[in-house]
């Protein structure tokens, strides 16, 4: 099985914008932050980078470029068809979809995630239906060929080729599905890590120097929670604007 990840990322965004180039370890930015974590799974064959043909994010291609990091530009508007392009010029099997905000991407959580995918030959596997993992702590793995498919039909809405797994979410009749929840000493829904405000940024910059390298685990993150609570008040009452278990509480 070829396993490929891919990073969403663009310059823009209305609430923190140009966040994926921001330095946030001394001077590691963002994206490059997500690309070294990305890399540490075992489960993965390779990592792209899937951006937009937009002038304003030939500074992501020119960034991959520079360092060696396999880049795909596609559609700024439909992720769906930049990510399944991304995944099919490297015939992979299965995709592990990743955000280019996510400074915290839990490399051992997809490589279990990747695993049950390939070994129980899922089209989906996720961990973020129920809101049960730290905000930001999460993984979509899905088969290629199934995201193909999708990527073909004519009646997808703008929202669902925007948001490339949501129609999995409100199909999953269609679909050979996994979900997993959180063991009890993950099961931490009330810490947010994402980077989606200034404030997120401030608390990532600042984990980062006090953790003292890049290759924490979750574990380390949730220590640091419990040793340091007066860190996260800076981010407490955030808005979350889009999560399958968002999608998954709006039908309850």
């Amino acid at each position: 099985m070829f396993v490929i990840g891919v990073i969403e990322a663009r310059m823009g965004s209305s609430r923190l914008p140009g966040k994926t180039l921001m330095p946030i370890d001394g001077e590691t930015s963002l994206l490059e932050c997500v690309v070294r974590r990305f890399r540490l799974m075992r489960n993965v064959n390779e990592v792209c980078v899937a951006t937009t043909v937009e002038g304003a994010d030939d500074p992501i291609a020119a960034w991959c470029a520079a360092n060696g990091v396999p880049c795909h530009r596609g559609s700024e508007l439909d992720v769906l068809d930049r990510v399944t392009g991304a995944a099919c010029k490297f015939g992979a099997d299965y995709l592990v979809q990743m955000g280019a905000d996510s400074a915290y991407l839990d490399f051992q959580l997809l490589d279990e995630l990747a695993a049950i995918a390939c070994d129980g030959g899922y089209d989906y596997v996720c961990n973020d239906l129920q809101l049960t993992w730290p905000l930001g702590i999460y993984g979509h793995v899905v088969r290629v060929e199934k995201l193909v498919q999708l990527n073909a039909r004519p009646d997808l809405t703008e929202e669902e080729r925007e948001d490339v797994v949501r129609f999995i979410w409100e199909h999953p009749e269609l679909y050979k599905t996994q979900a997993i929840t959180a063991p009890p000493e993950f099961n931490r829904p009330d810490l947010r890590f994402t980077i989606d405000y200034p404030e997120d940024l401030q608390l990532a910059r600042e984990i980062y120097q006090l953790l003292g390298r890049w290759d924490f685990t979750t574990s380390d993150l949730i220590g640091l929670s419990k040793k340091s609570p007066e860190l996260f008040v800076k981010t407490q009452g955030l808005l979350q604007r889009s999560a399958p278990f968002l999608k998954q509480t709006s039908h309850e």
